[in-house]
Parts: C-alpha cells; structure tokens; sequence
C-alpha cells in the first residue's frame, strides 16, 4: 500500500515556528517537485530545515543542501537518523551547519535566535554542530509536555494531497495524539529516542483537528500514528466520549499492545467510529518473543482478535521475519500463530538493524552486523520491505517466499476487512497505490509505477514459485 503520509513532526514544527512569528514554507519533496532554483527565488529562506526519519530521503536531502548552502541559506537537519548518526554526518556534510536532535520544535525556535545572533550556539540543548573543528554535541533538554505543543495548522500543507483511501475510508488522513510507548523492544528505536516514555497530547487538541479536517475537507478516516496510541482506560473514555459530545462521524484506526484492553474497551472504541486496530506481534516463538522483549501473552491475542472480529473491527496482526540468529522453526513457530489467530491482516517485514536499538548494538558488538561507515553506504541499507544482510539462520530465498507469500495471502483475502464486501482490500489497496502515485506529478508517476508494479510482481512470483518452500514452512 503506497500511502502518502502527511508530514506530522514538520507540521508541528512549522505550526510551532509560525506561532512564534516566523513565516514558515513546507515543501514535501514526495509531491513537490518544484526545481530548486524556483524555491530559493519564491520562498527566500533565512534558513531550511530538513526532516530524515531514515536513509530513505538522504540522496535527496543531500543534494537539496548542497544546493541551498552553495547559495547562502544555512541549513538544519533533523529527525532520527541525524540524532542516531550525529557524529557521522557532522564529519562528511560540510554543507549542513546544524543538527537538531530528538524533537526539533523548541530546538528549532531557539536555533532561529542564533542564526539573529541573539544567543550562542553552546547555549541551545539538543544542538549539535562543528566549531574550531571539532564537533559540539550539546546537553540533552527535558521532554517537552505535549500541551505545549501546538495545535496543528493544517494550512502549512496541501492537506487535500494527503486524503486518502483506507480501509473502507475514501478520504483518512494521519494524526498524531501521543508520542513514544512504555514498552522496550529491543528491534525498536523508541527506547532510545523516547527513552521508552508515553506523552499523550491534551485530546482536546486532537479533537479540533479532527473536526477541522472534516469540516474543511470532509475526512471521513482517521489512522492515528502513535506508536501506542493508548495505554489507559480512562484514557479510551475520555477520548471516545469527546467523540460523542462534538458529533462526530469518522472512522479510526490505531496501534495498541496486546493485553491492555478487553471487550468493554473495544466495543466503546467501535461505537465512536474505530474500525481497525493493529498490533505489532512480530514473533511466534516463545524464546525470541523474550529475546526482543515483547513479552506478549499469546492466548490474549486470540482472545483479543476474536472479540474484534465478533464486534467488525478489522484486525492487523504485523511480524518481523529474520531476527538475528533465528531459526527455520521458530520462524515456523510465526507462521503457524498466524494460522491460529485468524487476523484479518498480517503484513510481514524483514528485521534491518536500525541505529539506536539495542539488536544493533548487539549485532555491531557481537561482529555480526558491520554498519554503515559513510553516508553513501548509509544509503544502502535497505528498507524492511527488502533483505539487505540477513543475520538469521533462515535462507534468503526462505526469507523472501515467506513474506511474499504472507503479503499475497492478506492481499487476495475475501474476509480481509471485517465490515466490508468480498475482496475489498485488495481493491482499496490498488486503489490507494494509484491515487498516492497519482498526485506526484507526470516523472514519478511512471517511476513509482514501475517500482509498484515491480513490487507487486516480486510478491506474487515469490508467494506462487516455490511450492517446497512453501510445504516446508507449512505456509498452504
């Protein structure tokens, strides 16, 4: 699914920017392909900033800051690849002049006094830069509290781009009403860049934003981007009544952990509009479930995914494939909680060691794993989708037949959403991929329709190619 996902943490920082004073630009360079040259004439920036969640946009935030520093403009990076690989990028990117680590919000408005030269680089938390020739890495500053955080304004970007089908949604849209999670996985990068910690933002503010993006551009789904979007009970409550109080009539979708709530939950949750919730499962095997600290209960999970199926909401089961040193049967062990659970979906990712984590600390330590050295080999690391070094015990080709053939089986699934007609996903899921290609112009729509129609290819040769594969992994 080619989803185009609104830019949350720019929007909050341009939000946050703009209500200080400053006249603030967003350009998504996944839909805005204006040339560099028109940008620097129509906008005149005093500065740019940059957002890297991974290596997936380097190429292009390198030659955009080459660009904008040959002519003057300083420029920032930020987000969790810069945080994670401070060091790295300050050594080799003479044209970038600042790093700004962890949330960039208050970072960024205190950057906007140094460059007026109203304070010093030294005296900003979360700042990293080169002075004298050596690089300066400033103290940490506290989480900031989410109510200080804005309310966003959606006018920054063109909101239309971003609606979207999903899911029995014609036009839903991403939304952030927390930040981080409790929880300590070790594939994950939270622990390091949230330090394992829950904010929720006042519901009320998500409210609003939710009633403005109906009001003005009659949304009518909402997939919450939280990594868990709530941990409380009271906190379902609150949420799911404010729903009712401002009559409002859109459907919802969010990431949970397993165990936290039970049938009372759900139903008010599918009452207020709910109509999928995923949780990260990722393993079936006992040992690797406790490798990765997930913990999970798996008799909860069955009797979680029964009680959504029985209320209509679609159930979204994820697994990671390929954990460093795992084996054919625990892989095994996955394939058959798959088959038990009877999720409604079970997208499947291959493991990349992500920078920050504690697997690629362990991995790096161990000689298992080399990691990148230089920005361009960074950019070489492959998203999960792909194998890039496999560290399991597991066959690459296993590898790759066993999510292919996981994806085609949630994609030709008559009954893959709970309250829709026979084959509904895979028609909304076409559909979504046509309309997120559609909106990028004339170049990447053939571009990215190539590499989608690649992409569908490689998953149905995969999932129909290797019938020993699949009998051996019991995946029929």
């Amino acid at each position: 699914n080619r989803a185009l996902a609104n830019p949350l943490g720019l929007l909050s920082i341009g939000t946050h920017l703009k209500n200080k004073g400053h006249n603030v630009t967003i350009i998504d360079r996944c839909i805005n392909n204006t040339p560099l040259k028109d940008l620097l004439n129509d906008i005149s920036p005093d500065v740019i900033g940059i957002s890297l969640m991974s290596s997936r946009g380097l190429k292009d935030a390198i030659r955009v800051s080459k660009f904008f520093k040959k002519n003057g403009v300083p420029v920032a990076w930020g987000g969790q690849l810069p945080t994670f690989e401070t060091e790295m990028i300050l050594k080799e990117c003479s044209y970038v002049d600042y790093l700004l680590l962890n949330e960039g919000e208050f970072v960024f408005e205190d950057l906007t006094e140094v460059l007026k030269g109203n304070r010093k680089p030294g005296d900003v938390d979360n700042l990293a830069y080169i002075e004298d020739g050596k690089i300066r890495i400033n103290k940490c500053r506290p989480f900031a509290d989410l109510k200080d955080m804005p309310v966003l304004d959606w006018t920054l970007i063109e909101t239309e781009k971003y609606l979207q089908p999903y899911l029995g949604c014609e036009k839903m849209m991403y939304i952030y009403s927390s930040k981080g999670c409790p929880c300590n996985c070790a594939f994950c990068s939270n622990p390091a860049f949230h330090k394992s910690k829950l904010r929720k933002r006042p519901d009320e503010y998500v409210i609003e934003e939710i009633k403005y993006l109906i009001d003005n551009y009659g949304m009518d789904g909402v997939y919450f981007s939280d990594e868990l979007w709530r941990a409380k009970k009271e906190d379902v409550d609150n949420f799911c009544r404010l729903i009712y109080e401002n009559n409002l009539h859109f459907h919802w979708g969010v990431q949970l952990r397993v165990g936290l709530f039970g049938y009372e939950e759900f139903k008010k949750m599918y009452d207020a509009g709910c109509r999928w919730v995923l949780f990260g499962v990722e393993t079936g095997n006992p040992e690797m479930l406790h490798k990765i600290h997930k913990n999970i209960n798996i008799e909860e999970l069955k009797s979680t995914t029964k009680i959504l199926r029985e209320l209509g909401i679609t159930c979204i089961t994820s697994f990671i494939i390929g954990f460093p040193d795992e084996t054919p049967e625990q892989v095994k062990d996955t394939i058959r909680l798959i088959k038990s659970v009877g999720a409604n979906l079970t997208p499947t990712f291959h493991f990349t060691p992500l920078p920050g984590t504690e697997l690629f600390y362990e991995v790096v330590s161990s000689g298992k794993y080399k990691p990148p050295k230089t920005l361009k080999d960074e950019m070489k690391v492959v998203a999960t989708e792909s194998i890039g070094q496999n560290l399991s015990q597991i066959p690459t080709r296993d590898l790759k037949v066993i999510r292919c053939t996981l994806h085609w089986q949630s994609f030709s699934r008559k009954d893959a959403l709970a309250s829709s007609g026979k084959f509904e996903f895979a028609k909304q899921t076409i559909k979504s991929g046509l309309n997120a290609i559609s909106k990028k112009g004339i170049i990447s729509f053939f571009l990215d329709g190539f590499l989608a129609f690649r992409e569908f290819s490689q998953v149905f040769l995969y999932s129909h190619l290797f019938p020993g594969i699949r009998k051996k992994y019991e995946l029929d």
